[in-house]
């Protein structure tokens, strides 16, 4: 069998970039922000679970997995008989995930960013990755590693609420003191193409329910930022690494 690889290889990771992300996301942990994620991210993490192409003996890699709501949540419900590891670039948020008293015995963590990912070539099944895609310094090396790290025929599930097309997520970056990528979902397929994916494709991930009856204005200066915000909806991209081509 001919041994797939991506097109070119990525270039060099960006150290200070990633060590200026770990320094954000340790401070989030430690003021309580990571148990927050299960409940604004919820969302997306059911929808993605009920999409994921996976059998109860599959691997996944929840990447960028904070504090493991997610990633305990596959282990569980998705694939019992297999294994899920959540991959952060926090320490702090690893330390949480990994003192959780409701980790299922298929759950592992490891502190690791996206562009050095401690994985051998085509040993993961699926990858899932939510609201962190956009944090990434290089998203094309990060693509790539994903590639790399996929076996032939997996499957990627990304999802994002900060992107071009949802103008009302774009004050983030005012309060956020880390560089954030808005990208509109064309140059996200565009970019996982380019890293060798087939099959991408994307779609929109609406929340329902009713709005809170008020907003505390960091995220949102009113109720009516909010509902547009919901309504224009998350990105979820997808697709899969090529499966093995027979030699002739």
């Amino acid at each position: 069998m001919a041994r797939l690889t991506s097109p070119t290889p990525p270039p060099d990771p960006n150290p200070q970039a990633w060590e200026r992300l770990q320094e954000t996301f340790d401070g989030w942990a430690r003021e309580g922000t990571a148990a927050l994620m299960k409940e604004g991210h919820s969302h997306l993490g059911l929808t993605i679970a009920s999409e994921l192409p996976a059998s109860g003996e599959d691997t996944i890699l929840d990447l960028s997995c904070g504090e493991g709501w997610f990633t305990r949540h596959l282990a569980s419900e998705l694939v019992p008989g297999g294994h899920v590891i959540g991959v952060d670039l926090s320490p702090e948020m690893i330390n949480e995930a990994q003192a959780n008293s409701e980790n299922p015995a298929n759950v592992r963590y490891e502190v690791a960013n996206a562009e050095e990912l401690p994985f051998e070539d085509g040993s993961i099944d699926h990858i899932v990755s939510i609201e962190s895609f956009y944090y990434f310094p290089d998203q094309v090396a990060a693509g790539h590693e994903m590639f790399r790290v996929l076996k032939p025929g997996g499957t990627f599930f990304v999802a994002m609420h900060f992107f071009l097309e949802n103008p009302w997520s774009h004050q983030w970056r005012t309060h956020l003191d880390v560089s954030m990528h808005c990208k509109g979902s064309e140059q996200y397929n565009t970019l996982f193409r380019a890293c060798g994916f087939i099959d991408v494709g994307d779609q929109r991930i609406r929340e329902e329910g009713d709005l809170p009856e008020e907003i505390d204005g960091r995220w949102f200066t009113s109720l009516e930022q909010l509902k547009n915000f919901r309504e224009e909806g998350a990105l979820l991209i997808s697709g899969q690494r090529p499966p093995e081509i027979e030699e002739k």
